[in-house]
């Protein structure tokens, strides 16, 4: 099974911080694993970390990103496609120029309308995809109706996008697809996209869940005992955030959803400024 997570906060040397009320829902993928998938911001620069391949044991998303600086990611745990072959390419999230994007969740019949979607991609922006994935296809189907936002190839390297039109963008895409795809059934999908400074996402079947963080007091990261505390047996330290803001989102996570995660509605945009502003629209 395959679980998508999209974190943006104010503090980037904070990030353990700030996801470790949420680590449960994150959870801890087993067997059946395909590879995962990390892609981040980080010194003005957009980086990847991918594994395309099974894992020795479980992968733990909040092990692989709690050592992180960085306030925008995007990641992912997953299982391959029928016939994908593993291999970076096909690995998400990802990423064009200062954008990444990752989807969980599966579209019946897009490989039959493929090739009639990838004609209304914009040729340079088709010469970037470079694997198998129906994920990777998507992406540029978001980027293309940004692309046409403006009518240039400006509006995805607009550092002050709007989240309006990232989310129009999103919505535009999930619309094109769903109306390719109608006759095979409706689809089953969550996904997200980020610049560095907002991120945007959809849910169309699939559940996404998120956790809005405004200020931490006692911090259970902070507050775990140095070896020296422990060998004293003296009181924990307090830490307290009152500063750190963050958005996390998670989809396909396991078991009973409790606080602090809430529900994104079905067929609802969920988008979020580089102020940390939150939104939610229908698409």
């Amino acid at each position: 099974m395959s679980r998508l997570f999209a974190y943006i906060g104010n503090d980037p040397d904070r990030l353990r911080c700030a996801l470790h009320p949420g680590r449960a829902l994150m959870g801890v993928e087993g067997p059946g694993t395909d590879g995962w998938g990390i892609g981040f911001y980080q010194g003005g620069e957009v980086l990847l970390r991918r594994r395309p391949k099974p894992p020795e044991g479980a992968v733990d998303f909040y092990q692989l990103v709690s050592e992180l600086a960085t306030d925008v990611l995007i990641g992912e745990v997953f299982s391959a496609s029928a016939g994908t072959e593993s291999k970076s390419e096909n690995t998400p999230p990802y990423r064009f120029r200062s954008w990444l994007f990752a989807d969980c969740g599966a579209i019946p019949g897009f490989g039959a309308v493929r090739e009639s979607l990838l004609a209304t991609i914009p040729d340079v922006l088709r010469r970037n995809i470079r694997g198998q994935t129906d994920t990777e296809q998507l992406f540029h189907l978001f980027l293309a109706h940004l692309w046409s936002l403006s009518r240039s190839a400006g509006k995805i390297d607009d550092a002050l996008i709007s989240t309006h039109d990232a989310g129009r963008a999103l919505a535009k895409t999930i619309e094109q697809v769903g109306t390719a795809t109608a006759s095979h059934g409706p689809s089953a999908l969550a996904m997200a996209a980020a610049n560095g400074r907002i991120l945007v996402a959809a849910s169309v079947g699939k559940p996404i869940h998120f956790y809005r963080l405004i200020g931490m007091r006692d911090c259970p990261v902070c507050r775990e005992p140095t070896p020296q505390e422990r060998e004293l047996s003296g009181p924990h330290r307090t830490s307290h955030h009152d500063h750190l803001r963050s958005v996390v989102l998670a989809a396909n996570g396991y078991g009973a959803v409790a606080a602090p995660w809430e529900e994104l509605p079905d067929r609802h945009l969920l988008m979020v400024s580089r102020e940390l502003e939150l939104s939610i629209q229908p698409l």
